[in-house]
């Protein structure tokens, strides 16, 4: 059943990878100013988001040798294709645009990828910690994985999620500087990238340099998520600036 299991997911996104493509081949043949990678608003890198997180699981399932945590990473990529039904449905979101003239951009390509190879990282991340939190509990048994092996993964997907976000802060400050000018403005998407930087920098520190463990960064990790969460989605529902192209 858990082979099963897997064998769906990556059915999934190997049906994910083929709308992407398609999607991105309709571009171009909507007109040339059309065309484009299809990671440019919210609709699409809600799809982006799924495939990543997607493949970080299971590339970690497949290293780990482990399926007994994919039913707790399922929830949030089913949370987010429901959100994709929902938002395509009220907002006719599934239209492809062209691309406005701050997106036109090589960095495009770079930032957003990253960004969301980051995002995905901190949310298995979370689901990590909740294993920890519902270890023997619940409809979790001794053949799930021990506590320290799930602070184990949580840690290694959190430093995943690191480099790539830090990465893809980078590229961002050179892509603004190029696009506005200048490599930070204190946009609302900017000081929460800068939050969720520093929210995991410092789940880092206390775990590698004061060697804190447990409870607290289990805690730590899932609420680290909604963080993000927020930074991802919450700055587009309800704050303005600079980034506003990818609101609701």
């Amino acid at each position: 059943m858990l082979a099963r299991g897997s064998r769906l997911v990556w059915a999934g996104v190997m049906f994910g990878l083929v709308g992407m493509t398609t999607r991105w081949a309709e571009s171009y043949l909507l007109g040339s100013d059309m065309g484009h990678i299809p990671i440019s608003n919210l609709y699409e890198v809600f799809v982006l988001f799924c495939l990543t997180t997607a493949l970080l699981y299971l590339h970690m399932e497949a290293r780990l040798d482990n399926r007994q945590l994919g039913g707790l990473v399922m929830l949030i990529i089913s949370a987010a294709v429901g959100f994709l039904f929902w938002y395509g449905a009220i907002a006719g979101a599934h239209q492809i645009q062209p691309l406005i003239p701050a997106l036109q951009s090589y960095w495009m390509k770079l930032h957003v990828p990253a960004n969301f190879i980051g995002y995905g990282a901190f949310s298995i991340a979370a689901m990590f910690g909740i294993a920890w939190l519902l270890a023997g509990r619940l409809y979790f048994n001794t053949r799930q994985p021990s506590r320290p092996w799930l602070e184990e993964l949580t840690y290694k997907a959190i430093a995943l999620g690191f480099v790539f976000f830090t990465v893809a802060t980078i590229l961002g400050a050179l892509w603004a500087a190029e696009a506005w000018g200048g490599y930070w403005s204190w946009d609302p998407k900017e000081t929460w990238a800068l939050i969720v930087w520093l929210n995991y920098a410092a789940w880092l520190h206390c775990r590698l340099v004061k060697n804190i463990r447990g409870n607290v960064l289990a805690w730590w990790a899932v609420v680290g998520f909604f963080v993000t969460l927020f930074a991802f989605l919450g700055v587009n529902m309800f704050l303005a600036g600079l980034h506003s192209y990818g609101s609701l």
